[in-house]
């Protein structure tokens, strides 16, 4: 089977099935180092602490967003 007929093979799968054999081939591309996940993880986990215990509060995505792009200008000056 060459690679046109695996892609036509692949697009006439249910949308489930096309989304874990896509998420194989990106897990193949990018090997993940189980340290650095576990890492992100428990980041993950403290920050949702902070923000489940009040200490950090959450913004509107637009603010977080403006923020960003006066934080990109400043940088580009």
């Amino acid at each position: 089977m060459n690679k046109d007929q695996i892609i036509s093979f692949i697009n006439d799968l249910p949308i489930d099935q096309r989304i874990e054999i896509a998420d194989q081939i990106l897990q193949s591309l990018h090997q993940i180092d189980p340290d650095i996940e576990k890492a992100w993880a428990k980041e993950a986990r403290r920050r949702l602490n902070e923000f489940e215990e009040g200490k950090v509060k959450a913004i509107p995505g637009d603010q977080f967003e403006k923020e960003v792009q006066e934080l990109k200008k400043s940088f580009s000056e």
